[in-house]
């Protein structure tokens, strides 16, 4: 196993960084299509709706739990075993929670398994992935490195939804679903070829324990505070446009279509993902030249008012689809990679793995409460007290936060 040489003071864009972009972009094509996993709960559960709804909120859940729970072994894994390493177990969980959904016919413990073994190879992946970045980038280029990482993800939110509307059609089948399973299988080994030309990260590997005691340890010591709030609050806005934004267009009867063969969801992942990658791209010095903090809060505002901008949406008025896009894609593209920087900035090269693990536990802690909560929210008062609840909860975490800690 080769080992890559520290960066250079100022070099970012080199082949190790090429090819985890590149991964990026293959994987998250599969990952993103699973905005489609409503339309497929409700094909195991047909004729209730609601029930639907709240089912996919456990189950939702349940997997946020699995991701939650593991992930101190994880970061400590990734510390110990290596980024690279851990990344390809992680598309393997995948894979294997992915391909599983072929063998149900119905809602059951098994459906809460293998959306518990996606959850926990997605976790695998960001883990490791954000920790590859940081270790193989100059420090002064670090924000900029995981931004542009993530344009990668834009990409595959770009393509996946699309491509599961066109497999997936208005009324899919068993047939369908399968296609469905089989092309994101498909991207995801793809994906996972590219890191065996990947050379591992210096500074990565240790001998350590793996113990829960340890994790905690490590976190209390380098705690990087109420920004971990913050990205809780992140977490939940995302069960939005991850989880529940297909059930909402199946609720209110948007699915058809808007522009040639273009329906609802693959309009707003078009405009939200492309917009969101364009404001990347186009300010990716801008948190290491002005301040992360200053981007976060222009990013936290916008993502607030396209909760908001959610409200304007009806049968008759489904163009308004482009202000929340907009504005949450630019929320999106803002927030992201400046709240992972300021998340991890206080845990040294060899304990990066456990800073990934503690900032993605907070994501995950916003879904696995996010989801069932907003699934009862709306069957007892509607879509827009939902989306109401999200930006009121936003709103209030991260004035806290920068209450606490400024602007600059």
């Amino acid at each position: 196993m080769s080992t890559a040489a520290a960066a250079p003071d100022n070099r970012l864009y080199d082949r190790s960084f090429l090819l985890a972009f590149l991964s990026q972009v293959l994987f998250v094509p599969a990952n993103a299509a699973l905005v489609h996993y409503a339309e497929w709960v409700q094909f195991l559960y047909p004729g209730d709706e609601d029930k639907a709804l709240l089912e996919l909120g456990y189950i939702t859940s349940f997997g946020a739990i699995v991701g939650f729970v593991t992930r101190p072994w994880l970061g400590q894994l990734v510390n110990r075993l290596g980024a690279r390493t851990i990344w390809i177990i992680g598309y393997l969980l995948f894979i294997a929670g992915f391909m599983g959904n072929l063998m149900l016919d119905d809602v059951n413990w098994v459906i809460y398994s293998l959306r518990g073994i996606m959850f926990l190879g997605v976790a695998s992946i960001f883990t490791s992935s954000i920790t590859y970045i940081t270790l193989t980038t100059p420090e002064s280029r670090r924000t900029e490195a995981i931004g542009i990482l993530g344009v990668g993800g834009f990409i595959g939110f770009l393509i996946g939804p699309m491509i599961g509307d066109m497999i997936l059609g208005t009324n899919p089948g068993l047939v369908e679903f399968e296609q469905f399973f089989w092309m994101g299988s498909v991207c995801v080994m793809a994906s996972m070829s590219l890191l065996f030309f990947m050379p591992s990260p210096p500074g990565n590997v240790q001998a350590g324990s793996l113990s829960l005691k340890q994790f905690i340890r490590t976190c209390r010591t380098y705690w990087p505070g109420s920004i971990i709030y913050v990205n809780i609050a992140f977490g939940l806005s995302m069960t939005v446009p991850l989880h529940l934004l297909k059930k909402f267009v199946l609720d209110n009867e948007l699915n058809g279509v808007m522009v040639g063969e273009l329906g609802f969801i693959t309009i707003f992942y078009l405009v939200y993902a492309g917009w969101g990658m364009t404001i990347r791209i186009l300010l990716k010095n801008a948190p290491d030249r002005i301040g992360r903090r200053k981007i976060l809060c222009v990013g936290v505002i916008s993502m607030v008012l396209g909760y908001c901008g959610y409200c304007t949406i009806s049968v008759g008025n489904m163009w308004m689809v482009l202000v929340p896009a907009l504005l949450c894609g630019t929320g999106h593209g803002l927030t992201y990679h400046c709240m992972t920087a300021l998340s991890i900035q206080t845990f040294p090269s060899e304990n990066r793995g456990t800073g990934s693990a503690l900032a993605l536990m907070a994501f995950d802690c916003g879904i696995l409460v996010g989801m069932p909560v907003m699934a009862r929210l709306v069957v007892w008062q509607g879509y827009n007290a939902m989306f109401l609840t999200v930006a009121a909860t936003i709103t209030i975490i991260s004035a806290i936060y920068f209450k606490q800690n400024g602007i600059r």
